[in-house]
């Protein structure tokens, strides 16, 4: 990969144009770390509301109804439902795994084969999440994994 960096006076918008032989899962994951950049979720931790960079969130998980965000060293949580979550966040590296979790693709330390066709996700602070069955070969898909015979 080679990158170049051109500096034009008086351009106020940021343009990137990415050539490559063939689109694969590799350039999807590139394109979409750049368009993480900069972004941020609202989040509440103690009675107070405050933006959280994308760029710290391991995974987010709903409990009895509650949505909550995990990054390395706390738990926030968020006004949105995991659904609504999914919808804007997917564009950005994070997938559902099970019913009830979205995982920040870029935060995964390794990943295993478990039991009955699911995987087990060992995330960048140690914490091991299952994605399902139903979720697993779409996971695979977006990080480039393959199976024999592909």
């Amino acid at each position: 990969m080679r990158v170049r960096i051109e500096i034009e006076d008086g351009r106020e918008e940021v343009d990137i144009t990415v050539r490559c032989g063939e689109k694969t899962a590799y350039i999807d994951r590139l394109v979409a770390a750049m368009y993480m950049v900069d972004q941020q979720i609202m989040v509440s931790r103690k009675g107070e509301v405050l933006p959280l960079d994308l760029g710290k969130v391991l995974y987010m998980e709903s409990v009895d109804g509650r949505c909550f965000v995990y990054t390395r060293g706390e738990v926030y949580e968020t006004g949105n439902r995991l659904y609504e979550l999914e919808q804007q966040l997917g564009q950005y590296l994070f997938a559902r795994i099970n019913k009830a979790s979205i995982v920040n693709l870029k935060k995964i330390q390794s990943i295993r084969t478990y039991v009955n066709r699911r995987l087990l996700l060992t995330m960048e602070n140690g914490e091991q999440l299952i994605a399902s069955r139903q979720y697993a070969e779409n996971i695979k898909g977006l990080l480039g994994i393959y199976g024999k015979g592909r």
